[in-house]
């Protein structure tokens, strides 16, 4: 009753500044300008603390309007797509959260000469698993660019 009490409140019109509620963290979140939207994606990290929870959840807010999209997933996927050796300082790595067939997922480039320093990301989807997987560039059906100065992430979970 109290998650539900704190999803309530969290999905409020105030969410398009809200963080992940504990015991989730954020894993990824960043505002989206050209929707005026911010997204987050949340885990538990420590799987002591999961115990009749799912570990992601993923929530997509336009303005100070209700959660557009909200869903929780059992787990989160990799992809390797943009791993290429384009740039050899730079690293590119892909997490997905699972939905149906859908996949809702970030990219985030990281320069490897000094870590934690993220040059951009960006959020997209995906229509199955084998499309975010695959080596196939470009075939998102969504892709949304970040505003650099506003992406929060755990470089921890997120690096290969």
């Amino acid at each position: 009753m109290k998650l539900l009490a704190a999803l309530a409140i969290a999905l409020m019109p105030t969410m398009a500044m809200a963080n992940c509620i504990p015991p989730w963290q954020t894993q990824f979140a960043c505002n989206i300008p050209e929707r005026n939207a911010r997204v987050e994606f949340c885990r538990i990290a420590d799987a002591r603390l999961r115990a009749g929870r799912t570990e992601v959840y993923y929530t997509f807010v336009t303005g100070t309007q209700p959660a557009e999209l909200y869903f929780e997933a059992d787990h989160y996927i990799f992809s390797t797509k943009e791993m290429g050796a384009d740039r050899s300082s730079e690293i590119t790595s892909g997490i997905g959260y699972p939905r149906g067939t859908y996949v809702y997922s970030f990219f985030i480039t990281d320069d490897r000469r000094r870590p934690g320093n993220v040059r951009g990301a960006e959020v997209r989807a995906y229509s199955s698993i084998e499309a975010f997987t695959n080596s196939k560039r470009g075939n998102e059906i969504v892709r949304l660019r970040c505003d650099p100065s506003s992406i929060v992430a755990d470089m921890d979970s997120i690096a290969p």
